[in-house]
């Protein structure tokens, strides 16, 4: 990877001689640091890696030099389901692609040649001509999920997830309610959205809005391998 490294950076430097740039010396030393660390960096956070490193710059500079990269396929951009834009390497003839923390927002990378083969055959069959793709795969990352403990209240599922009711902690008049409202022990559900109101799931085909009171009491476990809509985007452009 070393090798790797020292030719983009030798690259970049026949890039930046050719079209005349200024501040040469600090867009290698901005492209090194951005080299050595294996991740998906915010402009901010790597504002943060370089003065970690002794080199101060301003977040703009920071800014440019990583859009430079970009431009000339030395880095790419990332936005994982809306979140800030980060940047990751571009190296050459290498792909790959994510498994995305809803939790935590940690990002690993993975590569399976068996599901890259099985995308190329997928395009072929129907007589489509990829170009590129990319494909992310959103969840909790084993650290966040071992911290969550088996059984979990319904408010603590994440957005995508599918979950099975298992019980409540309310008392006759809310087992009612939920009896009601089709929400049986055994019943699969699926979480559609958490985001500042009710939180809003399906059950049986329909979608039904619950108050974050109700939803701290019913009580939920996972569906292993998630469920009938696994949290699974596929992007091809």
């Amino acid at each position: 990877m070393r090798v790797l490294h020292n030719r983009e950076k030798e690259e970049l430097k026949r890039i930046l001689t050719q079209n005349g740039y200024g501040r040469e010396e600090e867009l290698i030393s901005v492209l090194d640091a951005f080299l050595d660390v294996e991740a998906h960096l915010t402009v901010s956070e790597m504002t943060e890696h370089l003065r970690a490193k002794g080199l101060e710059y301003e977040p703009e500079f920071v800014q440019s030099a990583l859009d430079l990269f970009c431009r000339y396929g030395l880095a790419q951009t990332k936005s994982f389901d809306g979140d800030e834009c980060r940047y990751e390497h571009h190296h050459l003839g290498h792909h790959h692609d994510h498994l995305i923390c809803t939790r935590c927002r940690k990002v690993e990378e993975f590569v399976d040649p068996d599901i890259e083969a099985l995308q190329i055959r997928m395009a072929r069959e129907k007589g489509f001509l990829p170009l590129q793709h990319r494909m992310e795969i959103y969840g909790l990352c084993s650290e966040c999920a071992k911290d969550r403990g088996e059984t979990v209240p319904l408010s603590e599922a994440e957005p995508g997830e599918c979950v099975i009711v298992r019980g409540h902690v309310g008392g006759a008049e809310f087992q009612r309610r939920l009896t009601d409202m089709g929400l049986n022990p055994g019943v699969e559900i699926e979480v559609l959205n958490r985001n500042g109101g009710p939180l809003v799931v399906a059950c049986r085909g329909s979608r039904m809005a619950l108050g974050r009171g109700m939803s701290e009491k019913i009580q939920v476990t996972p569906v292993h391998g998630g469920g009938k809509r696994r949290r699974l985007r596929k992007r091809r452009r």
